[in-house]
């Protein structure tokens, strides 16, 4: 009777490195897509906090005209106070956690964000 010898098939180095480049290389593509995604988020969060607060804002001037005066310096605090607000500290911060600026300029109420504006400089093609 003869015996039948199975051979054992292992893995090389050389194989488990290949693999290793591999996931490696597409974590990378996917992290890549995803901080991208992400910024894209940052950006809309930050668009829509802006036009927010500008309706809010002129919400609080035409039912009080007296407030247009003080409204860049105390435009938290109108929030705050404000019905339509859920969470004031959330909605006086940008997508990136950065507060916003409030200007006032011929009677209208401008809302910016210095990260947003860089995010642009450095992105032309994302303006909208």
């Amino acid at each position: 009777m003869q015996c039948i010898v199975k051979k054992k098939r292992y893995v090389t180095l050389i194989e488990i490195m290949i693999v290793m480049f591999l996931i490696a290389l597409i974590t990378g593509v996917i992290a890549y897509n995803y901080r991208g995604a992400l910024d894209q988020g940052k950006v809309f969060k930050t668009q829509a906090g802006i036009e927010r607060l500008e309706t809010i804002l002129n919400l609080q001037i035409s039912e009080h005209p007296e407030y247009a005066d003080g409204i860049e310096n105390n435009w938290k605090d109108v929030i705050k106070t404000s019905p339509l607000v859920k969470d004031p500290a959330a909605l006086s911060k940008d997508g990136w956690g950065e507060e916003y600026k409030v200007t006032v300029s011929d009677g209208n109420i401008k809302v910016t964000s210095d990260k947003l504006e860089s995010y642009f400089r450095t992105n032309p093609s994302a303006r909208k």
